[in-house]
């Protein structure tokens, strides 16, 4: 007869050579049932495979090892497990010298074999409908979560709208403009504030959603361990049934895969019925596999809650706000409102949230933009999570990071400075985290002007990351490149010479082809700056090759209008110039410079100086009227963009007077 596991889990019949056998079978299988593991979790501890594992709790004489690590596994009290164990080897030795006057039991019959089948061909049924489950709430978590950055994209546009109209219909009022027009401002404003309270609507609506399905994943995922176990029982000691009943027939489980006057208020309105379409549907099948869940039969004699179908907390309901809130005020109030441990959550996410789209907003180039937005963020998150929790702590080493990236290079050396010790105190000196900060305070030190600093800090952070992460680790080898590029930005402060900088990157490009991969952002960066650092210290004719190499690899790794790839061109052109081929280097800065143009701005710095290098190789290769042309056109911009005492205005003007009169300067 079929036995029964924990919680009703029947087991598949005990098919035994003799008495002995499957009486140890069952005093085993009982040692299972009492530890409430699974056929699966037991496979990994014990270091059986499950077939084995199924075979010889299905009757089979096991091995004296297979016993021992059974009763290992499932007693885990030291002297009921000596006890458990001596009964095993009573067993065991009884199955291996059954008694010859005793019969074998009885086969299983057709009828109990019949009903194991179908208890299968249930489970498997089950099983699939779980695993179809599984993928649709996949989908509808990925949907939310994709949902929930465009929604906060939406609400950060509306807020600047807002921000907008009111000011442009402040100016109307004030100069007593038409009142059509002014009529007109005013409808679009209210327009806009009703479609940033929808938009906090949907938000929530979004948060919920990806909430609920996650918390119906981890039920439905333990319906599905729960059911292959049960199939895993009953498949035990079924082994030989096809010699004598047929092949069984094969289940296929599906795999686990994973017209008006305001066009721009047209826009967001489209935008907007679209989201709540996405959040329609997913509410849906949220719905519909929260009731199959609760109407299935519980498979170990529990009923699962019943959870409120998509339950909104009137605590962080954004109509109880005021008609103006902006998203920050939205925040505080969840926070100030969360008195359950649900509602904190949901605060939670939304500054989560919050801190990952501040994040991308600078990878995406808007260095500035994600300073403002973290600015505003971590008032808000220590309050919701408290000024020491890690996640605060990581958005202070954001805005630190941003402030640099931004151009305030001693602002982030201050922000950074005064987050180290809260880390090392709360996190500890050795955490990730607190490694990762002492090598950006390190950078931006060198950054503010400080390379001495930088390259004394680098040079203690090194053995410590070396210890803690290992001599290959991506951080360690990413300050054995700082601290190379430091030593010679330093100079002759602390010793440092474009040679030994040479040997020092040179050292490191193999190890990061190997460990990182040749196409790496840090290998390339490694090679890029080794390149670089040749040319200082007299190798031109190097430096151009291995520029030349290096281009055509990053414009095909990164794009080639991507900063790296232009950056290269830049400095393959200038060390051109440098070996005496002057024609080169200004074909290659007139190439290039429509490119900064268009892709960075005509008054970005990078573009200003391919405009001066042009300038300058143009008088280089003899035409000295076009040099004082491009330098005349080039001075009143730089005057205007970065001031009359910036060094590059200086050089410029200097520049312009050498090849007005270059015979004077000995040209």
């Amino acid at each position: 007869m079929a036995g029964a596991g924990k919680g009703g889990r029947p087991w598949g019949p005990i098919r035994a050579e003799s008495a002995e056998a499957a009486k140890l079978a069952g005093f085993l299988r009982a040692q299972v049932n009492a530890s409430g593991k699974t056929l699966v979790v037991l496979a990994g501890e014990m270091h059986f495979s499950k077939t084995q594992i199924s075979a010889w709790l299905g009757g089979q004489v096991p091995k004296q090892e297979f016993v021992t690590a059974l009763i290992r596994a499932t007693i885990p009290e030291p002297r009921l497990y000596e006890r458990r164990l001596a009964e095993a080897g009573e067993l065991l030795r009884a199955a291996e010298h059954p008694s010859p006057a005793k019969p074998p039991p009885p086969a299983a019959s057709s009828l109990e074999l019949a009903e194991v089948r179908a208890q299968q061909v249930e489970l498997y049924d089950r099983l699939t409908r779980s695993l179809e489950q599984q993928n649709e709430l996949r989908e509808a978590a990925e949907n939310s979560a994709k949902l929930i950055m465009v929604l906060l994209t939406m609400i950060d546009r509306l807020e600047r709208r807002v921000t907008d109209l009111t000011d442009e219909r402040d100016q109307l009022r004030a100069a007593h403009a038409d009142p059509a027009i002014l009529d007109q401002t005013q409808q679009q404003l209210t327009r806009a504030q009703e479609q940033e309270q929808r938009a906090y609507q949907e938000l929530q609506r979004a948060q919920e959603k990806q909430r609920q399905a996650e918390a119906l994943a981890d039920r439905v995922q333990a319906q599905v361990d729960q059911l292959t176990d049960e199939l895993d029982r009953l498949r035990t000691g079924m082994a030989n049934d096809t010699a004598t009943t047929g092949a069984d027939t094969p289940v296929r489980v599906p795999a686990q895969s994973a017209g008006n006057a305001d066009p721009v208020g047209d826009d967001i309105d489209q935008a907007l019925a679209r989201a709540a379409a996405v959040n329609d549907q997913d509410g849906q099948v949220l719905q519909r596999i929260t009731h199959d869940l609760i109407t299935a039969p519980p498979t170990d004699g529990v009923v699962p809650d019943n959870p409120p179908d998509n339950p909104v907390s009137g605590a962080i309901r954004m109509d109880n706000l005021p008609a103006r809130a902006s998203i920050w005020s939205a925040l505080r109030a969840a926070a100030k409102k969360a008195t359950t441990s649900r509602e904190f959550r949901i605060a939670v996410r939304l500054v989560t949230t919050r801190r990952e789209l501040a994040h991308w907003r600078g990878e995406a180039g808007d260095a500035a933009g994600a300073v403002k937005a973290f600015a505003e963020l971590l008032p808000v998150q220590e309050q919701v999570q408290g000024p020491e929790h890690p996640d605060t702590l990581t958005t202070r080493r954001e805005l630190a990071h941003w402030r640099g990236e931004a151009g305030d290079a001693a602002g982030a050396v201050k922000a950074f400075a005064e987050l180290l010790p809260v880390q090392e105190q709360v996190q500890g000196p050795e955490h990730p985290d607190t490694l990762t900060t002492r090598r950006e305070l390190a950078h931006w030190r060198g950054e503010a002007g400080d390379a001495a600093g930088a390259v004394k800090a680098f040079a203690e952070l090194l053995p410590i990351q070396e210890q803690v992460h290992g001599p290959e680790h991506p951080d360690t080898l990413t300050t054995r490149r700082e601290l190379a590029h430091w030593q010679r930005e330093a100079g002759d402060t602390v010793g440092g010479d474009a040679a030994g900088v040479v040997k020092a990157f040179a050292g490191l490009l193999p190890v990061l082809e190997r460990v990182q991969g040749p196409e790496h952002p840090d290998t390339l960066a490694t090679r890029h700056n080794l390149a670089r650092w040749r040319g200082e210290a007299g190798d031109a004719a190097g430096v151009v090759k291995a520029f030349a190499g290096l281009l055509p690899v990053l414009e095909r790794v990164q794009g080639p209008e991507h900063p790296d790839a232009l950056l290269a061109r830049v400095n393959l052109a200038w060390w051109r110039g440098r070996t005496g081929d002057a024609v080169g280097a200004v074909k290659a800065f007139s190439d290039l410079l429509p490119v900064l143009e268009r892709v960075q701005g005509p008054e970005h710095p990078d573009t200003l100086t391919t405009r001066r290098e042009l300038a300058w190789w143009r008088g280089r290769m003899g035409d000295a009227v076009g040099a004082v042309k491009a330098f005349s056109e080039l001075l009143p911009v730089l005057e205007r963009v970065q001031g009359f005492e910036h060094p590059d205005t200086l050089t410029t003007r200097h520049s312009l007077d050498y090849w007005r009169n270059p015979a004077a300067n000995g040209r």
